[in-house]
């Protein structure tokens, strides 16, 4: 189990409280200075959601966009929705084309499927249209980048409406409007609208409707819409979440429910967690890996028995993707066993033939939590790589991946996540720029962490403060759940729980306050501290309802012992990276990891002792304390599996460490990575 670093928003040592409001208790109000909310007003506008919706008429061209689109509905001209096949685009279509067919307008819907198509407007399709006698296009949660695509539509004879909320790049397409609120011209106040949020803003002007009353109809579709797109849940984004939350306790679509039943979802108890956990992956796994028309379809569908057939469709879709991932893992999985210095890359840049390329964005954002770093995963057909990228905060992938640009086809995205194709002939040369890139930019790369709001002490993980946290949700992007820091707490009865045994209860106490505490996916093996021993812990502070009643739950996040060296780890573990790459060291890092005999023994008789090991490099280092670092223990179990005398494989998602019998004496010599340390760099 790795330990990651924390990085902790506010100070209960040196805060000093929210002026505002003073009703609120100090844990509170910690969590809201950490969020940057300082003053009374701000404070009471976030706890009780009370911001106004925008008015639609201040984005910008949306004056032009109702002109038109009120002229084709009025003069009954075939107009077209061009949608996007993700979740958020599946919604955005619906909500236009469910307004426009109740507004009488001659309304088709078409989204472009992923594989085939791919993302945005195309000219096959625009082809299409126009034999359709489509005089209209309106896109959604695309076009603002589709400048060729858009130029061609006008060449024949077809108006397009962009409503969008990508970033637009130096021109803008030549539409009869482009609706973005991240055009530079924009005056919209808020500009982190979900696709969706645009297209509800779009049928908002419409009906002249600056208050947002269509949020009564268009809600549960738009909250759904918000908390899958993983847009900010904040200023008007909130509050649209919120309402809609609200309007899914007693949703009337048929679809909507149907999905939630066969998910197992309590729509009663929906939340954004549920959203984005339980119901935004299925209806994301139509376009993903089968037909989008199917989550368009359930959406819209109005007949409860058709309603539960799609439903049941997609959620077996959704086990089928699930296994797809289970199968492209195990390839990384043996490609990272076969090549371990692939690790020690600052950039983990892996491909593969005939992955399917709807899951392997999924599967980079679990790599990048798993390994800590920034992940790019291509999927190779008929000799070309289609790639999905995700990253940790501080590193920008969009900026690293366009360093490669002469090397691409195509690539777009943002910072923390991005799509880009190239040729398969490119590919060796592509990761080596992705690590040129790297190094160039960051001699210290960038690392996860687990972000913590402020220190919890036991005392004050009460049932009322855990209540009064529930005043922060909806959480989701730049509003997530309060996660706490409970440190030197003692761990004590600790029980496998789960079918797999795969999760753990135990409990923690701290100046005697004993609080009960849930880990999940963590076995027992590899669970790193022991009954009795000292930790300390990143935790969510809830109210658990659980078969009637309230308690206070303890949901622990990132545990790690009390007192490990987390600053040696990133250190030494940065510098014993560096040395595998072939990269010069610092002179103080030269020194610390300086390594000989005694420390493979120390290692060695370490795991003679406890073998299986299970708990990882992380809590062997603790252990070990003064003996060895932890430089020097990535050294040694590198050194040891070179010789043949360890084994080192993942089983269910756990490393274990076994002792294996020598067939003869090892000669330490014989390993590549103790020759290397001993060249001195």
């Amino acid at each position: 189990m790795e330990f990651k670093p924390w990085r902790i928003a506010a100070s209960r040592r040196k805060n000093e409280p929210v002026k505002g409001p003073a009703e609120l208790p100090e844990l509170l109000r910690a969590v809201l200075k950490g969020r940057g909310l300082k003053d009374e007003e701000e404070a009471r506008a976030f706890l009780t959601a009370e911001c106004r919706l925008h008015d639609p008429m201040l984005l910008p061209d949306m004056d032009k966009a109702v002109e038109r689109v009120r002229k084709a509905v009025m003069e009954q001209e075939k107009l077209l929705i061009y949608g996007d096949y993700d979740c958020d685009g599946v919604t955005a279509s619906v909500i236009l084309y469910d307004y426009l067919d109740n507004a009488g307008a001659d309304v088709l819907y078409y989204i472009p499927e992923r594989e085939g198509e791919g993302y945005g407007l195309n000219r096959a399709a625009v082809d299409r249209m126009k034999e359709a006698g489509v005089s209209l296009i309106v896109t959604v949660d695309n076009g603002v980048t589709a400048l060729e695509e858009i130029d061609y539509a006008a060449a024949r004879g077809i108006d397009v409406v962009v409503t969008d909320h990508h970033r637009p790049g130096e021109t803008l397409p030549n539409a009869v409007a482009v609706v973005d609120p991240h055009r530079s011209d924009s005056g919209y106040p808020f500009a982190g609208l979900c696709g969706a949020g645009v297209a509800f803003k779009l049928i908002c002007a419409l009906e002249e409707d600056a208050e947002g009353m269509l949020l009564e109809h268009y809600g549960d579709l738009l909250a759904i819409a918000t908390v899958a797109d993983v847009v900010p849940l904040l200023d008007e984004n909130r509050a649209m979440v919120q309402a809609g939350l609200g309007l899914l306790r007693e949703t009337e679509n048929p679809g909507i429910r149907a999905l939630a039943e066969k998910a197992g979802i309590d729509l009663e108890e929906i939340t954004a967690e549920r959203i984005a956990y339980g119901i935004a992956p299925r209806l994301n796994v139509a376009g993903r890996i089968g037909s989008v028309d199917l989550a368009v379809e359930l959406l819209l569908c109005q007949e409860e028995e058709r309603a539960r057939e799609l439903a049941g469709e997609i959620c077996a879709l959704n086990d089928r993707r699930k296994q797809m991932e289970q199968e492209v893992v195990r390839e990384i999985q043996q490609q990272l066993e076969a090549d371990p210095a692939l690790l020690d890359r600052r950039v983990l840049v892996l491909w593969g033939e005939g992955w399917h390329r709807g899951i392997i964005g999924i599967i980079a954002a679990r790599l990048v939590e798993r390994y800590g770093k920034p992940c790019i995963l291509l999927s190779v057909m008929d000799g070309e790589a289609r790639g999905s990228a995700r990253s940790v905060e501080g590193f920008s992938i969009i900026e690293a991946i366009r360093s490669a640009e002469p090397l691409l086809k195509k690539c777009g995205g943002h910072p923390m996540a991005a799509g880009l194709t190239l040729s398969a002939g490119n590919l060796a040369a592509f990761s080596q720029e992705m690590e040129d890139h790297a190094r160039r930019e960051h001699p210290v790369m960038p690392v996860l962490t687990v972000g913590v709001d402020t220190q919890l002490m036991a005392g004050e993980a009460t049932l009322e403060n855990a209540r009064l946290l529930e005043r922060l949700e909806p959480f989701g992007c730049q509003n997530p759940q309060p996660v706490f820091a409970l440190l030197g707490v003692r761990v004590n009865n600790i029980t496998p729980i789960g079918k797999e045994k795969n999760h753990l209860r135990f409990t923690i106490e701290q100046r005697g306050v004993v609080l009960p505490a849930v880990l999940f996916r963590v076995s027992p093996q590899a669970f790193p501290i022991g009954a009795g021993e000292l930790a300390d812990c990143a935790v969510n502070l809830t109210v658990d309802r659980f078969g009637g009643g309230e308690r206070v739950k303890l949901q622990v996040v990132s545990i790690r012992p009390h007192g490990f060296d987390m600053a040696g780890k990133l250190r030494l573990g940065a510098a014993y990276q560096s040395l595998r790459r072939g990269e010069a060291p610092q002179d103080c890092q030269r020194e610390e990891l300086a390594f000989d005999r005694e420390d493979l023994g120390v290692v060695f008789r370490w795991l003679r002792e406890h073998s299986p090991y299970q708990r990882g490099a992380d809590a062997l280092a603790h252990q070990l304390g003064a003996a060895s670092n932890y430089g020097k223990v990535l050294a040694a179990l590198d050194i040891l599996a070179e010789l043949g005398l360890i084994s080192r494989k993942n089983e269910n998602g756990v490393e274990s460490i076994r002792l294996l019998p020598a067939a003869q004496k090892a000669e330490i010599t014989a390993s590549p990575t103790y020759r290397l340390l001993q060249q001195g760099w």
